[in-house]
């Protein structure tokens, strides 16, 4: 089975931001740390657990399921 989908944001940060050179994901804040924008692909142990956990390519992959979310762009505005 294939699964599409799309996720579409915004945030505020702080004056003094700047996105890293080169990158699309990547945001300095002016106090030096880094904000990333990824999707994020959860994993529950059944669906009535309260157990939601960011699944991660490792885990991923040993379960058949391959995440293809490399395409993605953020723009200051």
């Amino acid at each position: 089975m294939r699964v599409q989908y799309s996720i579409h944001g915004s945030f505020a940060l702080p004056e003094g931001s700047a996105f890293l050179a080169g990158s699309e994901n990547l945001i300095r804040l002016p106090g030096g740390q880094i904000i990333s924008v990824h999707p994020v692909i959860e994993m529950a142990g059944g669906p009535d657990t309260d157990d939601h956990r960011n699944l991660n390519y490792e885990e991923a992959v040993a379960l058949g399921v391959y995440l293809e979310d490399y395409e993605r762009c953020s723009v200051p505005w």
